[in-house]
C-alpha cells in the first residue's frame, strides 16, 4: 500500500489506483516524509524534466512539453509526436538531422541560460550536510553542475594489472596499467597498495550527480569517440549542419602526407541518449548504480542506499523504471531489517517476515518512509508500481524543497544555540580554572538549566588542613634531617631518629618521654639487664625542654640519639643502655594543674 499525501490539504485523493490509502493527517504524514529524507544517511535521488521546468526549460510529456511543442511548430513534418526527433533514426536522413541540430541548439542556450531552482539548490544543502549518496538525473540541461554538485560519468576499466613474469623484486604497479576492480570502494580515498600483490588504480572518484540520459555539454564524434566542448558548435547547430570532427580531419590529413588510404571523417553529434540506442557510457552508469544497490568497502556508500526519493518524473523511461524499482526494493529491505532489530533489542521478539507480493508494504503510521514518490500525477500503468513508494507526495517539487529549506534553517538554528551553549559553557570552565590558579578555592560545576549561571560561594572560611609529615622510603639507615616545628622549640637529636607525636589535646601538657630496650636475646641476654632506667630518661629528656605551654599540636616531633646519652654521667647509664641494644620510645602525658 501507498500513503497519498497531498502538499495542499484541499487538494481530493485520485480514484487511482486502488491500492492509495489517503492520509488522515496529512501535515503530520508530510513533516514524517521531510524527517525520513533530513534523517537519511545515504539518500538516492531519481529526478526528471519536473525540477527544471521553473528554470524556463520545458519538460518532455505535458501538455506544454517539448514533444507537443515540437509537433505543433512543424506541422509540415508530419511528426506524430516530437519524440520523433528523440529517436536514433533521426540521423537516417538529412532534413530530421538538421532539425534534430537547430532543436539541440535552441535547448543548449535555454540551458545556458537557466539559474538553479529551489529543488537544485536543496539538493546541494543536502549534499552539504552529507546525507546524499547519488542523484540519478534525466535532464539533459546539466544545472545540477551550477547547484555545486560535481557532475559527470567517470571511466572504469574492468581489466586487471597482471605481470607478464612473476616479478623478481617487489615495487610500485606499471603506471601504463591501471585497473579497478569491480568491488573498489566508491568514495574518494584511494585505497593503499601491498607491494608484490596484484596492483590496481586508485579509487576512482564518483561525482555526485550521474546524468542518465546524456549532457548538453558536450559532442562526440560517431567515428573516433573523442569529445569536444557543445558551446564551441553552436552557430554549426544553429544553421542545422553538424560540424566535422576535428580529430578525425587532423588524422586524414596525416595519413595522406605519409601516402596511406583515407579512412574518412566523423561528424559530431550531442552527447544526449535517444531512443533505440545504448548509452555510450552505459556501463559506468550501471556500476555505480550496482555500487550503490549493495554498498562499497569504503565511503559515505558503504552500506547502500537507505533512503529514496524520486521527483518530477513520470518514470516512462523503461531503464529508469527498472533502477527505481531495484533501489526500492532495497531501500524497503534494510528499512524492515533495521526495524526488525530494533524490536528485537528492546522486547526480546522476532518480528515475523511480510509475505511477498501485494499488501507487503506495510502501512502503520509508525514505519518510516524508505520510498517517497514526489510529483503531481502518478505513473503508469499503476499495477507496476504497486508495493514500490511508501508514499505519493502530489505536488509541486518547488514548493517542497522550499519546506524542505526551512526545515534545515530550523536544524541550523538549533545546532548554533547548541553549539553557543557548550561555548558558554567552555569559558565558565575556562573561568574556573583561572580562579583556581589564583588561588581561590576551586568550585565544582553543576549542571543547570541556564548553564551561564554560576554556583554561589559559601562564606564559610576553609579549614587549614594540618601539616602532615610525608612518608619516606624503608632503607637500612635513615639520613639526617631536621625537624622543625610551628611555634615549638627546635630539637637536633642526632641522625637516628625517633618520631614523637603529641596529639591536640586541651590543657597543659608535658611532654614525658620513656626509653625501654626489649629483652635481650642470645647469649648476651645474662649480661644486659632488660630493665631500664626509665627514671633518669625520663628525668633526664624532661629537663631538655623548657617548663612553658607547650602547644598542642599533632605533628609534634622529638628525636633522640645514642650521642645524646653521652651527656648522662656514667654510673646513669652504665651497664644499662648497651650501645648494640635496640631501643624503642614510648611516651605519655601528665596533665597539669590548673
Amino acid at each position: 500500500m501507498t500513503l497519498f499525501v497531498p502538499l495542499e490539504a484541499s487538494s481530493p485523493p485520485p480514484p487511482t489506483p486502488s491500492f492509495l490509502v489517503p492520509s488522515k493527517t496529512p501535515n503530520l504524514h508530510l513533516r514524517k516524509a521531510i524527517k525520513a529524507i533530513l534523517k537519511a544517511k545515504r539518500l538516492v535521488v531519481v529526478c526528471g524534466a519536473g525540477i527544471s521546468v521553473s528554470a524556463g526549460i520545458p519538460d518532455f510529456r505535458s501538455e506544454s512539453g517539448l514533444f507537443q511543442t515540437l509537433k505543433r511548430d512543424n506541422p509540415k513534418e508530419a511528426l506524430s509526436s516530437g519524440r520523433d526527433l528523440f529517436d536514433a533514426s533521426v540521423f537516417n536522413n538529412e532534413h530530421t538531422t538538421s532539425m534534430f541540430c537547430q532543436m539541440i541548439a535552441q535547448l543548449s542556450e535555454l540551458s545556458q541560460a537557466a539559474s538553479p531552482t529551489p529543488f537544485h539548490q536543496a539538493l546541494r544543502s543536502l549534499d552539504d550536510r552529507g546525507r546524499l549518496l547519488r542523484v540519478y538525473t534525466q535532464n539533459i540541461d546539466a544545472i545540477e553542475l551550477k547547484s555545486g554538485l560535481s557532475f559527470g560519468i567517470p571511466e572504469f576499466d574492468k581489466r586487471r594489472a597482471r605481470p607478464r613474469s612473476k616479478p623478481k623484486s617487489t615495487g610500485p604497479p606499471i603506471a601504463d596499467q591501471p585497473a579497478i576492480s569491480t568491488s573498489a570502494p566508491c568514495s574518494q580515498d584511494s585505497s593503499s597498495i601491498t607491494p608484490g600483490s596484484r596492483y590496481m588504480s586508485p579509487a576512482v572518484e564518483v561525482p555526485r550527480c550521474i546524468p542518465l540520459h546524456g549532457t548538453l555539454q558536450t559532442l562526440h564524434c560517431q567515428t573516433c569517440m573523442h569529445t569536444f566542448p557543445l558551446e564551441n558548435y553552436v552557430s554549426s547547430l544553429t544553421s542545422g549542419t553538424p560540424p566535422y570532427c576535428p580529430e578525425c580531419t587532423q588524422m586524414e590529413e596525416t595519413r595522406q602526407l605519409v601516402g596511406k588510404r583515407a579512412r574518412g571523417v566523423g561528424k559530431l553529434r550531442p552527447s544526449v541518449v535517444l531512443y533505440n540506442e545504448l548509452h555510450k557510457d552505459g556501463e559506468g552508469v550501471g556500476e555505480i548504480a550496482r555500487r550503490d544497490l549493495v554498498g562499497c568497502s569504503k565511503g559515505k556508500g558503504r552500506s547502500g542506499v537507505d533512503t529514496l526519493l524520486v521527483v518530477g518524473t513520470s518514470l516512462k523511461v523503461p531503464g529508469t523504471k527498472r533502477m527505481v524499482r531495484e533501489f526500492s526494493k532495497a531501500v524497503r529491505a534494510r528499512g524492515y531489517t533495521a526495524s526488525r532489530d530494533s524490536t528485537f533489542a528492546s522486547t526480546g521478539l522476532a518480528t515475523p517476515a511480510p509475505s511477498p507480493g501485494k499488501g507487503s508494504a506495510t502501512s502503520s503510521d509508525d514505519s518510516p518512509f524508505k520510498s517517497i514518490y514526489l510529483n503531481f500525477d502518478f505513473p503508469g500503468p499503476t499495477r507496476e508500481w504497486e508495493g514500490v513508494f511508501d508514499a505519493w507526495l502530489q505536488g509541486d517539487a518547488q514548493s517542497f524543497a522550499e519546506l524542505l529549506k526551512e526545515e534545515i534553517a530550523k536544524e541550523a538554528d538549533k545546532k548554533e544555540a547548541a553549539s553557543e551553549r557548550k561555548r558558554k559553557r567552555e569559558e565558565d570552565a575556562t573561568h574556573l580554572e583561572g580562579s583556581d590558579e589564583a588561588g581561590l578555592p576551586k568550585k565544582k560545576t553543576v549542571k543547570t538549566e541556564n548553564p551561564s549561571s554560576e554556583r554561589p560561594t559559601s562564606r564559610r572560611k576553609p579549614k587549614a588542613s594540618p601539616s602532615v609529615r610525608p612518608r619516606k622510603s624503608k632503607s637500612k639507615r635513615q639520613e639526617n634531617t631536621d625537624i622543625s616545628v610551628p611555634s615549638a622549640p627546635k630539637i637536633t637529636l642526632g641522625s637516628s631518629k625517633l618520631t614523637i607525636r603529641i596529639p591536640p589535646l586541651k590543657g597543659r601538657y608535658i611532654p614525658e618521654v620513656c626509653i625501654t630496650t626489649p629483652v635481650p636475646r642470645g647469649p648476651k641476654a645474662a649480661q644486659f639487664p632488660y630493665t631500664p632506667p626509665a627514671t633518669h630518661m625520663k628525668h633526664r629528656v624532661t629537663s631538655l625542654l623548657p617548663h612553658s605551654d607547650y602547644p598542642p599540636s599533632d605533628t609534634t616531633e622529638i628525636g633522640y640519639d645514642e650521642s645524646d646519652l653521652s651527656e648522662l654521667s656514667g654510673d646513669e647509664v652504665a651497664g644499662e643502655l648497651p650501645r648494640t641494644a635496640i631501643r624503642t620510645a614510648q611516651y605519655g602525658l601528665r596533665a597539669m594543674g590548673g
